[in-house]
């Protein structure tokens, strides 16, 4: 049996893996740190890189937990109230009364298209 898991399992998991996926967005903090290290730019400058990086791979992930956990929209579908609009129902029936009444219509036509040919050549 399958164990179903809350909205909030692997968020961890996913968060790294977004952190590692997106690991270029954490090259200008790599930047700035080897800044740091050679010509004494700010440490702060470093973290705030770092926090940038880490907060948009967390609102990133948690929008994505967020979409998973939204429910979906199971309302049957309504009946059209509309009086004006074409029913499928009242289009099949139309078009089988159609054919219906078309067929004999169409068989007297030529029938009396026979005729007018017979009399032009007698």
């Amino acid at each position: 049996m399958i164990k179903k898991g809350s909205p909030g399992d692997g968020f961890i998991l996913c968060l790294l893996l977004n952190l590692l996926f997106n690991f270029w967005w954490g090259a200008a903090a790599f930047i700035l740190f080897i800044l740091y290290l050679l010509l004494g730019v700010p440490l702060f400058l470093t973290f705030i890189g770092l926090f940038i990086w880490f907060f948009i791979a967390f609102l990133s992930t948690a929008l994505v937990v967020w979409a998973v956990s939204v429910p979906q929209d199971t309302t049957p579908p309504r009946k059209n109230l509309n009086p004006y609009s074409a029913k499928n129902s009242d289009v099949f029936s139309r078009q089988n009364e159609a054919e219906d009444t078309e067929e004999p219509a169409q068989s007297e036509i030529s029938n009396e298209e026979n005729t007018d040919t017979n009399i032009l050549e007698e």
